[in-house]
């Protein structure tokens, strides 16, 4: 049976979505740098928005990954695109002398095509109604179904209204590809950090940039303002500095039966338990996360290569110290009790050196996560490093 391939007709529209986000986060990027504070705004009246003190830019982005297919004069992609323009001019959402719209698409333009005059910068008033003649004639004489609505919009204008649309449009044919993208958006944010560090920092910049996205769509904020992005962006830099680290996992995770089920045999459970902080408790569920969080940030520190295992090794080496300079003096005062004494020692010892309070012992100097310490102390004792029954060694 011969292999089916993937169903790109299924995977243009998710990367489209791709494309879009990522070329509305370079386009506020490369405004933010000539333009006072803009806004750009996500699937309102077009893909993109951008609104400038006196302007509003409309962009429509189209993603083909596998057609090579050119714009034509009955390119379905342009008029489709025509006809939410016309639709926002006849309805008033738009200042039609105040705004530019923007095709971009992976396709190229047919050089036969009335479409090439929009490649240009400026269009004369002959150029103009040359092109206004022309796509007159092909939505009156084109049969193609799929954009018979598309013609009627365009046909509803007025040709004053016509005349100036055509003067603002620009096509942006062969456009960038998704790495593309990530490669002019990986120049513009060199500036901002140490060359090994920039993809770590974008990476940060994006995860923000996504959920501001997805915030735009679920329309829980209208837009994102460039003021908003050089503060980001300065915070980043900041979490980027010699004295701090980034913060991949800020959220606390919900521990759910099954973690618990998944979790029950780790060592530093083992040793919870053995001073009765039972497994189902909520200072439980608090250890697996600060030692879920604690261990996947550690570990993507080192991927990212923003610490190195020396500066691990010392953070734990001081983690370490600090407990045996108090363990010690619990043993010391544990000495002549009784079993049952030295589960409520070793539980006190947990709860109040460890739970309630947190030692102040940071990786980095601004790096202030209580997690990341809670969590590293739970990756100490589920190796027996340490322990908070004054006899951990005799009993796990």
């Amino acid at each position: 049976m011969p292999t089916i391939d993937t169903n790109f007709s299924a995977r243009e529209p998710s990367l489209g979505y791709v494309y879009q986000i990522k070329y509305a986060l370079l386009l506020l990027i490369t405004n933010s740098r000539t333009t006072s504070n803009p806004k750009i705004r996500i699937e309102n009246l077009d893909d993109i928005e951008i609104e400038n003190i006196d302007s509003i830019q409309l962009f429509q982005t189209k993603l083909h990954i596998k057609s090579k297919a050119t714009l034509t004069n009955a390119s379905v992609d342009f008029w489709k695109t025509i006809r939410i323009w016309a639709d926002h001019i006849k309805s008033g959402l738009i200042e039609l002398e105040s705004t530019l719209f923007a095709l971009l698409t992976t396709e190229s333009v047919s050089e036969e095509s009335v479409l090439v005059n929009f490649k240009k910068e400026n269009l004369n008033s002959k150029e103009i109604d040359h092109v206004v003649k022309k796509l007159d004639e092909i939505s009156t004489s084109s049969n193609n179904q799929s954009i018979q609505e598309a013609f009627k919009a365009y046909g509803q204008l007025d040709i004053n209204q016509k005349k100036i649309l055509i003067a603002r449009i620009r096509i942006f044919d062969a456009s960038i590809s998704i790495p593309e993208i990530d490669e002019k958006i990986k120049k513009e944010i060199a500036m901002f950090v140490y060359p090994k560090k920039v993809e770590a920092f974008i990476e940060r910049l994006e995860g923000w940039w996504l959920k501001q996205s997805i915030n735009m769509l679920q329309g829980k904020i209208e837009f994102v303002q460039g003021d908003e992005l050089q503060h980001q962006i300065s915070a980043i830099r900041d979490e980027f500095s010699a004295d701090n680290l980034p913060n991949h996992f800020p959220d606390q995770l919900e521990i759910t039966d099954i973690d618990l089920e998944k979790y029950k045999q780790k060592t530093f459970l083992k040793q919870l338990d053995l001073v009765e902080v039972r497994l189902n408790s909520h200072v439980a569920k608090r250890a697996i996360s600060d030692f879920r969080r604690a261990y996947e940030q550690r570990s993507k520190w080192l991927r990212l290569q923003l610490l190195n295992p020396e500066e691990e090794e010392i953070f734990d080496k001081r983690l370490k110290d600090y407990w045996q300079n108090i363990f010690e003096i619990l043993c010391d005062e544990c000495t002549p009790l009784e079993v049952e004494e030295l589960v409520i020692k070793g539980k006190e010892f947990y709860l109040e050196q460890f739970a309630k309070r947190c030692p102040q012992i940071k990786i980095r100097e601004k790096f202030n996560e209580e997690y990341l310490i809670r969590g590293s102390y739970h990756m100490l004792s589920d190796k027996k490093k340490i322990g908070w029954h004054p006899k951990y060694n005799e009993n796990i």
